[in-house]
């Protein structure tokens, strides 16, 4: 007898969003995607490969593969006991898991030597962490759409039946400095105390970081442990976020034609750190070498990222340890200055990057649709996703960002803010390409999936839950557009308040890159956006008057009139060398996207002006990075 057979692990966005540095969060998705790796290998085994529906593969090297994701949910039809099959799983399950657990141990010197309790009290904590359900029902030929239906909803009352029982590790330890729920796992007394000496601080903290990679104000559980220490398949590192937001520096560094000074620059500066003593941060270890700072990481050329390169420095000392080191640092700009000193302003890192969040749109519909034509059809659709899913690390990795995760239509990934919209663009295309084949009802009428993209520019040290969160955010609102298949962009400057924009693809992605060419080129006057802006919040209190039509008839007359002035006065400065013609058609294009930016949608907290002023704020943002990591030929001035 044949059964439809679903399996779902977990837990999934808390988990993962528990992180507090980019390594933590690279591995909880390594770790959950390796867990449903072992339990769809264990239906292959026990099955056969073609039994498999999500994830759907025509071999079973691929699922060996470690930079495969395969989403938490899994689809087979079964011919065995689904009784058996479920226990066989979960062995299958808990295993991977214990020798992801084991592997991990081997990096934590201090595991070996943590008093039994402790240790019982981690293995505990890891034990607990999955949640394991599966639902069976019997299957019968030409009724998988049905059948399926009912799994599903077996499934979601399955995992609103909460399993209840008392905790074996609970003690009175810190609870964990990363999830805030688990009980640490590192003994109190290892922790170096206010009233200790110095030198004892200095050994304890130092103690923490090379048995557990734990810094001072760190109390992790034995999950966290597992996930600050797990061999990630790529290497033993991942890059920071203050690594991303120096890429478009790092770029820039690569066309210097005179190398060599500023390399025995950088060798210096390295020495000095290195007799702090502090730590150098390196990139993984398959990372292509830098022409001018090596394998160390772009945070190493941050002043404010000095602290984290050391386990505890005393107050008292105001960092004057790395006074020598800060001095090394700025000669190494003073070469970068010679050899850009053309360049306004100074070429400097950057201290923004972008994290790239994106999901189907629909695809709900459009399994439900493609349902109707039985499990081989599903199996159709599971492998495109997976080719999808195949193609998003090379796409990513050629922006030069690097992939967290990529199961099925989910992606997650740290981008560049040079690289970041291209990158965003390429993955919709290549995802409506790949899944064009397959819609959400019969007919002219149907529609093939989609992608939208949520991206969230966040500053380097504003902690990485909340980075996430903004990705989110900006992702929901992508996908509140009409029709969804959008791009929304969500900018957190440490300067002002949170803004969002956003569109479909088709016209908003167009028209911010004219703007962000133009801004490149020189075309837009400082300040255009700033004073619209303006113009939307002093006349924001007004608009809920009965006559608001009017009043927004006036602020887009007014609106064009300041677009339009500070255009001229724009081109009256021209060179005369400029076609005038062409500059003329620009300013008109930039008067078309507004009037755009009339028609398309906004709500009633962001009036048309505001939200066109802040499309111009973020394409000057973005333009000023793109000019950085390199600069526009012939720009005007």
């Amino acid at each position: 007898m044949k059964y439809l057979f679903q399996v779902s692990i977990g837990p999934v966005q808390d988990f993962i969003a528990s992180a507090r540095r980019t390594r933590d969060l690279k591995f909880g998705s390594e770790l959950l995607s390796e867990l449903s790796k072992a339990a769809a290998k264990k239906i292959a085994e026990k099955c056969g490969i073609e039994s498999l529906i999500f994830p759907a593969s025509a071999n079973f090297r691929i699922l060996e593969d470690r930079d495969f994701n395969v989403a938490n949910k899994i689809v087979a039809l079964i011919h065995l006991s689904p009784v058996d099959i479920g226990k066989d799983i979960r062995n299958a399950v808990f295993k991977r898991l214990h020798e992801i657990r084991d592997a991990a141990y081997q990096e934590i010197k201090g595991v070996r030597e943590l008093p039994d309790s402790y240790r019982k009290a981690a293995d505990a904590q890891i034990d607990d962490l999955v949640e394991y359900f599966w639902i069976a029902l019997p299957y019968e030929e030409g009724h998988y759409k049905d059948i399926r239906e009912n799994v599903e909803a077996l499934m979601a009352a399955r995992k609103n039946t909460r399993d209840f029982s008392c905790v074996s590790w609970g003690s009175k330890q810190p609870k964990s400095s990363i999830d805030g729920k688990l009980e640490s796992v590192i003994p109190n007394d290892l922790y170096p105390r206010s009233w200790e000496k110095p030198g004892t601080q200095q050994r304890k903290a130092r103690g923490l970081y090379i048995n557990f990679h734990a810094n001072v104000g760190e109390h992790l559980s034995g999950v966290d442990l597992v996930k600050r220490n797990g061999l990630l398949p790529t290497g033993d590192s991942f890059p920071s976020t203050s690594h991303f937001a120096t890429i478009p520096f790092l770029q820039r560094l690569d066309t210097m034609k005179d190398k060599e000074q500023a390399k025995s620059a950088w060798d210096t500066y390295i020495q000095k750190i290195r007799e702090v003593p502090a730590r150098i941060e390196r990139m993984p270890k398959n990372s292509p070498s830098h022409s001018i700072i090596g394998n160390c990481e772009g945070s190493m050329l941050l002043e404010e990222r000095f602290s984290d390169l050391v386990d505890i420095v005393d107050i008292n000392d105001d960092m004057s340890i790395f006074k020598d080191a800060k001095k090394a640092l700025q000669e190494f700009f003073q070469h970068v200055d010679d050899q850009f000193q053309d360049a306004s302003p100074k070429v400097r890192p950057g201290t923004y990057y972008a994290i790239l969040l994106a999901d189907g749109d629909s695809m709900g519909k459009v399994i439900d649709y493609e349902a109707e034509k039985g499990s081989e059809r599903h199996q159709q659709l599971s492998q495109a996703l997976a080719k999808f899913s195949e193609s998003v690390r090379s796409i990513v990795e050629g922006y030069h960002g690097s992939l967290i995760y990529a199961g099925g239509d989910d992606v997650l990934a740290f981008i560049p803010l040079h690289t970041v919209l291209q990158c965003s663009q390429k993955l919709s295309e290549t995802f409506g390409t790949t899944l064009k084949n397959f819609k959400d009802k019969e007919g002219e009428e149907g529609r093939s999936p989609t992608l939208s993209v949520g991206v969230a520019v966040i500053h380097h040290l504003q902690p990485l839950r909340e980075a996430l969160e903004l990705a989110r955010h900006a992702e929901q609102k992508a996908k509140k557009v009409d029709w969804k298949n959008a791009l929304a962009i969500t900018i957190s400057k440490r300067s002002g308040s949170d803004f969002t924009i956003r569109g479909p693809w088709e016209g908003f992605y167009n028209n911010l890159s004219k703007l962000i060419d133009f801004c490149r080129e020189g075309v837009i006057p400082e300040g255009t956006a700033y004073e619209l802006r303006d113009l939307s919040l002093r006349l924001a209190d007004q608009t809920g008057r009965s006559d608001s039509a009017t009043l927004i008839e006036i602020v887009k007359v007014e609106a064009k009139r300041i677009l339009q002035r500070k255009l001229s006065f724009q081109r009256s400065n021209q060179i005369l060398t400029d076609n005038e013609q062409e500059i003329e058609n620009k300013h008109g294009q930039i008067v078309e996207i507004l009037e755009a930016a009339e028609k398309s949608e906004h709500t009633a907290n962001t009036p048309f002006i505001e939200h066109f002023a802040n499309i111009l704020i973020a394409a000057q943002f973005f333009a000023d990075v793109m000019e950085l990591a390199e600069p526009t030929k012939g720009k005007q001035q």
